[in-house]
């Protein structure tokens, strides 16, 4: 089995990849946040990639004992690193599209 299976069945998850790229964009930021910044997406779902994407090790969920509670995430060092691992693929991918039109025509 290739290695980034279990990488590309998490990250290729809808909202997934998008997830990352916005709480990379920031230090941490808030539930609410990121509901504001997806949307398109509903509470659950959202709740549900989070979940996802901390069990994959790739964000971390901090909890704060406030009231009301306070929950932000940020990007782990792999969470970092497989983002810019993306923006690199991001570049390829843009180049071969680019590649692709101009052989079309």
């Amino acid at each position: 089995m290739c290695p980034a299976t279990g990488l590309v069945q998490i990250v290729g998850r809808k909202y997934a990849l998008r997830l990352l790229t916005v709480i990379g964009e920031h230090q941490s930021i808030r539930f609410n946040d990121l509901k504001s910044v997806m949307d398109d997406m509903s509470s659950s779902t959202l709740a549900i990639r989070l979940a996802e994407l901390e069990r994959a090790a790739l964000i971390e969920r901090q909890t704060y004992s406030e009231t009301p509670p306070r929950v932000e995430y940020n990007l782990t060092t792999e969470g970092r690193e497989l983002r810019q691992s993306l923006f690199t693929l991001s570049k390829y991918a843009s180049r071969k599209s680019d590649l692709s039109k101009h052989l079309a025509e």
